[in-house]
């Protein structure tokens, strides 16, 4: 059978419709969450947050992360433990907000062990937040995690 320009047209358009249909499904399957519940509100307090980073960019070295046979060694600078005597600590998965990790610790020494069993494998970004008379600070650290 002999292909003219008609039907041409007709299996370009089904195959074309067939392909947006596809890419839809696709579409809708993924995660879309947003990075936090609070987007916007976050964004609108962007100001506040670009001074708690400024403030904290003189401690960005203080903090040190490394795994160690299932284990995470968090070491801090001295400076860190004189200054405050608290910290949040926020592991933060990007692919997959129900991995998100969080813990309180009282910093007594300037090292942290944590195990790494409640993190799964892979990226995350490590938040460490402490505050010293009325400011805050914040810091972020990469942390990749193969077990």
């Amino acid at each position: 059978m002999k292909l003219n320009w008609g039907y041409s047209i007709i299996l370009f358009f089904i195959v074309f419709i067939s392909l947006m249909i596809g890419f839809v499904v696709f579409s809708l399957r993924q995660n879309n969450d947003l990075v936090t519940e609070d987007y916007y509100e976050k964004g609108a307090d962007f100001t506040h947050q670009m001074d708690i980073n400024h403030r904290s960019l003189g401690f960005r070295d203080s903090i040190n992360l490394a795994g160690k046979n299932g284990l995470i060694h968090v070491h801090f600078a001295k400076s860190i433990c004189q200054m405050a005597d608290s910290m949040h600590i926020y592991f933060y998965r990007p692919s997959d907000r129900k991995l998100d990790f969080r813990m309180n610790t009282l910093l007594r020494t300037d090292s942290l062990i944590i195990d790494e069993k409640n993190l799964a494998n892979g990226r995350y970004t490590v938040t460490f937040e402490w505050l010293a008379g009325k400011d805050r600070y914040e810091i972020e650290k990469d942390y990749f995690n193969v077990q």
